[in-house]
């Protein structure tokens, strides 16, 4: 077999009926791009090629690296006639099984069933209609994504897991203090985690350079964390993740001594952890004697989850909240600018902002006290989802606690 191209996945297609029943699998083929939660190219792939349509719901096998290299999932076929393709036997049901404790809800046979229906009415609270189908975009074990057309714009459909947050609920509480930083909620499902939004206009800002966009940015978030920081209990009931200090020492500690990943760390590494953690008590008190509240962290705050459309930003992507530091969220937004240059003008904007609603507080040493525990904390985020999902999907998170802990003893500069 040729080379697949760096761009490309080879995709194996199983089908199952809406009960579950396997049906076959079809010929393999290729798709761009490569990244496997990436569904709709698939789905248009057997519709134009197959006749068929089908809606992917999960990975079933995987070969490589992250996010790339053959893969297979499995399908529900909702409509045509695959008995004139030849089919390939499917694999064993019991293979396909796996581990359903920990599945999503919409990796089910017709689980997404209901969700045009539902749609359907929400749109029609607003006065509004569908004028196309329901188009499968993405999915994994991080959300579901669909979208859909109507006469006042395209309309998306989100699902995101248990263990985040709600998202639509994180949302409203936001847009009640900044409504043009959020997208427009028209329904939610807090039970599901299900939300319906209307299209945000412009474009991801990945590679943001322009100095006025990260100001306005900056500013516009830090203005939403200090309003947010006597609204913590209401985040903490929508899911938001609890990085305050007791909770944040508990989930790191936990994570840290999981023998599964103590296993790929050198002796000298463990012990290095070790002392950070142990440490980090201490740590965490000098953070507080610099004197910034908690309040809400948006938890992947880099700017491809801004959208811009001329002067508005719109900040996408709130399932991932906590409740904690606001310097988490200066880091992981900083960190992800091109150039020192803009990285250290951003910070001193942030740093100055913060100065300037709490006077007598220190960020700028907060910051460094918490470049190696924001590393902690994602490797127990990490951990967290590696706990809640299914064999199959922990191909995207495996390597990912081990990464980050080095990354926090990186950070230490070999100073616990």
């Amino acid at each position: 077999m040729p080379p697949i191209p760096d761009d490309q996945r080879l995709v194996t297609v199983v089908l199952c009926d809406a009960s579950g029943v396997l049906l076959g699998q079809l010929a393999a083929f290729l798709v761009a791009p490569q990244f496997w939660p990436e569904v709709a190219a698939v789905v248009d792939h057997v519709r134009q090629c197959d006749g068929l349509e089908v809606t992917v719901l999960r990975l079933l096998t995987t070969d490589g690296g992250y996010a790339g290299g053959p893969v297979s999932y499995l399908a529900q076929l909702r409509s045509g006639d695959p008995g004139r393709l030849g089919l390939v036997a499917p694999p064993a049901a019991a293979a396909v099984a796996v581990d359903p404790a920990y599945r999503q809800w919409w990796a089910e046979p017709d689980a997404l069933a209901d969700l045009p229906a539902w749609v359907d009415a929400a749109l029609a609270r607003r006065g509004r209609r569908r004028t196309g189908p329901l188009r499968q975009v993405k999915t994994w074990n991080l959300s579901m994504l669909m979208r859909a057309a109507t006469l006042e714009g395209e309309v998306w459909l989100k699902a995101t897991p248990p263990f985040l947050a709600d998202e639509g609920g994180v949302i409203t509480r936001v847009a009640a203090l900044d409504d043009r930083l959020t997208p427009r909620v028209l329904d939610h499902d807090p039970a599901r985690r299900l939300l319906l939004m209307d299209h945000v206009p412009g474009t991801d800002q990945w590679g943001l350079t322009d100095p006025a966009v990260v100001a306005a940015m900056t500013e516009r978030w830090v203005a939403v964390q200090r309003a947010s920081t006597t609204d913590l209990e209401h985040l903490l009931s929508l899911g938001a993740v609890d990085l305050r200090p007791s909770a944040l020492l508990r989930s790191v500690e936990a994570a840290a001594t999981r023998p599964e990943t103590r296993s790929h760390l050198t002796t000298a590494e463990r012990d290095a952890l070790d002392a950070l953690v142990a440490a980090l008590p201490g740590r965490l008190s000098e953070v507080s004697a610099c004197g910034l509240p908690d309040t809400l962290v948006h938890g992947d705050l880099h700017p491809g989850n801004w959208r811009r459309d001329g002067d508005r930003l719109t900040l996408l992507d709130w399932g991932d909240v906590g409740v904690g530091h606001p310097v988490f969220d200066m880091r992981a937004f900083v960190e992800r600018l091109d150039g020192a240059a803009a990285q250290s003008r951003t910070r001193a904007g942030w740093v100055a902002r913060w100065r300037a609603a709490v006077p007598g507080s220190d960020p700028e040493r907060a910051a460094r006290l918490l470049a190696p525990v924001a590393e902690l904390v994602a490797a127990a985020t990490y951990q967290r989802f590696l706990d809640h999902i299914e064999e199959t999907e922990r191909v995207y998170h495996r390597h990912d606690p081990v990464d980050r802990f080095r990354a926090a003893l990186a950070a230490t500069d070999g100073t616990p």
